[in-house]
């Protein structure tokens, strides 16, 4: 860094001021900073796959727009060292809706996307910390707005025959790792100390992920692709909705012996 920054940046969070964490950050390599002074992450292989890129779920862009990228990879895990959620994010609220097969799955896509909200909706199989299929998420601006689209979806999942009250719903508090690093998010502390240098920081941080040069539909057609690959390997019968009713690979040629059957 050229300097240490403003005032604001000489808060302590866990024994380390944001000035220490961010140089930290850019001497390690995850943060970059740029010859103009402009701040950036690392970019990874993931970055550059725009159809598995922030875990190939598919989205819709509502009314409610967060810079997660910003906020998560960069303040929390990076200026913050893990030691506290941002101001920005003490409002942020999730629906959550599980469910446990694609054929379920792309019914709730369908009702969370006819709402005024952002939504993504995809594959959990390959996260580590959670024990779902698939989901899908709303994000939301407070708790009460949550809940009372939480009633709203609740009745309609319920009345759907393809759905119904067995779909497990939540409502959550921010991100998961966040919740993995602080405790229950019931008891978070907002440090309202922080809102200056989260300002300060939007203001030098630049999201250089590469944009896609694909259609936006021609994403979602490979990511719903790959859903359907991931729906074959767990045995989610359910993607042969999505594929005219034709198995993705044929079936292994079977040699076991089996027992012997009617009379003689």
């Amino acid at each position: 860094m050229s300097d240490d920054g403003p005032a604001a940046l000489q808060i302590e969070l866990g024994g380390r001021s944001l000035s220490d964490n961010l140089a930290r950050a850019i001497d390690r390599g995850f943060v970059v900073e740029r010859e103009d002074g402009r701040l950036t992450l690392r970019r990874t292989a993931a970055d550059a796959d725009p159809v598995r890129r922030k875990g190939g779920f598919i989205g819709k862009r509502g009314t409610l727009t967060r810079a997660c990228r910003f906020l998560n990879n960069f303040l929390f895990q990076q200026v913050y060292a893990q030691a506290s959620i941002p101001y920005a994010c003490r409002d942020c609220y999730k629906v959550r809706i599980l469910t446990r097969s694609l054929r379920a799955l792309m019914a709730v896509k369908h009702l969370a996307e006819a709402t005024p909200y952002t939504t993504k909706s995809g594959s959990e199989v390959d996260n580590r910390y959670n024990t779902s299929l698939y989901t899908t998420c709303l994000y939301l601006d407070g708790l009460d707005q949550a809940r009372a689209v939480y009633a709203d979806l609740r009745r309609e999942i319920d009345a759907d025959p393809a759905l119904g009250p067995d779909v497990v719903m939540i409502i959550k508090r921010g991100c998961s790792n966040y919740e993995r690093a602080l405790g229950p998010s019931d008891a978070y502390v907002v440090d309202a100390r922080l809102e200056p240098a989260e300002t300060y920081l939007a203001g030098r941080f630049v999201d250089d992920t590469p944009p896609s040069t694909a259609p936006k539909a021609a994403i979602h057609a490979l990511r719903q692709l790959n859903l359907v690959e991931i729906a074959f390997r767990i045995g989610d019968e359910t993607y042969k909705d999505f594929t005219a009713g034709q198995p993705l690979h044929p079936p292994f040629v079977d040699y076991a012996p089996r027992p012997a059957t009617g009379a003689g």
